[in-house]
């Protein structure tokens, strides 16, 4: 469009699987050219993670309490997602049965605080949903100095987790849809069955980040890249308890040089990474951050072509200089890896 200086891609994605409603989920994206050495581009995206087999078919009691995946023929004629209390309404009523019960006896106090008990509303397993923005700029700055720019944001809701619910063998509400006594009595008598729901998180949480990067190449061959990226998770009003961790630092870079013909058929690479300290989050640490710190490693890589052979020699390292390094709490530290590799390609002319 626009003689070639517009460029509009538009794509569009249905996927209806048997335990869910039909999800269309479409993309475009557009790049701008008004002239050879400026590029403007934008694009949306959205997509969809369906729930795992188990996420949607376990059933397996383990005694106190029972896995229960989401779909809702895995569940059917159980009664869990229809009648059941939230477990965190428990507590709040057994403390008020027991503070009244000397006083006005059993009967009085479970009717005294059995509206304490709040029905589970849990809603059956759904798909993950991701709706994303990026717009980006890539210029030529000079003949051999180019500059590229780019911003994200994100938008995630429907995050899977795992919700305890418990059910009473009693109705939970009555005919005129108060809580039942019945139920809450059952809870006092230890006549119920835990179960651990597969379900979503009702939350919104968003991402985003942003990249500047350049790149310049000498009149020699030589190359030198470097890039900066920033990196941001907005919780909102979510509950963390309800949200995957982000577990990604603000900041991380990389700087490269290398050459692909330094001499006859032999050609390197080195690279610089570094980003810094963070909290990571997850089970491992019961939710609790723990520190990752900060860290910086080279990498470096020998190719050389042997074209009698049509094969390609690679000699290198990931973090050559051997720093043991951190990068998940309560994970072992890693050192170097350092590797040889022969690759043979029917296609190499040189």
């Amino acid at each position: 469009m626009l003689e070639n200086k517009l460029k509009v891609t538009v794509s569009g994605r249905y996927d209806k699987n048997q335990n869910f409603a039909g999800y269309f989920t479409p993309r475009a994206s557009a790049v701008f050219s008004p002239t050879d050495r400026h590029h403007f581009r934008a694009s949306f995206q959205s997509g969809f993670r369906n729930p795992t087999p188990s996420d949607q078919f376990i059933k397996l009691n383990v005694g106190p309490i029972t896995i229960l995946g989401g779909a809702p023929s895995n569940s059917a004629g159980m009664n869990v997602y229809e009648n059941s209390f939230n477990s965190t309404s428990i507590g709040g009523f057994v403390n008020g049965f027991l503070a009244d019960v000397n006083k006005v006896g059993p009967q009085q106090a479970v009717l005294n605080n059995k509206d304490k008990l709040v029905k589970s509303n849990v809603p059956y397993i759904a798909p993950e949903r991701v709706q994303s923005f990026e717009v980006g700029y890539r210029t030529l700055l000079t003949s051999r100095l180019s500059l590229d720019a780019n911003y994200y944001y994100g938008a995630y809701r429907n995050f899977i987790l795992n919700t305890v619910v418990i059910r009473p063998n009693s109705p939970v509400l009555a005919a005129d849809g108060s809580i039942n006594p019945a139920a809450a009595q059952d809870i006092l008598n230890s006549t119920y069955q835990a179960f651990q729901l597969y379900t979503n998180a009702p939350d919104r949480v968003t991402a985003q980040g942003a990249t500047l990067g350049l790149n310049y190449a000498t009149a020699g061959g030589y190359t030198l890249t470097g890039n900066g990226t920033w990196s941001s998770f907005n919780l909102q009003n979510a509950d963390p308890n309800n949200i995957p961790a982000f577990n990604t630092p603000r900041f991380k870079t990389n700087v490269t040089f290398g050459h692909r013909n330094i001499a006859p058929n032999l050609g390197f690479n080195i690279a610089w990474h570094w980003q810094e300290a963070f909290d990571w989050v997850g089970s491992f640490n019961d939710l609790r951050p723990g520190r990752i710190q900060a860290y910086h490693l080279i990498d470096a890589q020998v190719t050389l072509k042997l074209p009698a052979y049509k094969t390609l020699l690679k000699i290198g390292a990931s973090n050559l200089t051997n720093q043991y390094v951190v990068q998940a709490y309560g994970s072992p530290a890693v050192g170097g890896l350092y590797y040889v590799s022969l690759t043979f390609d029917q296609g190499l002319r040189r």
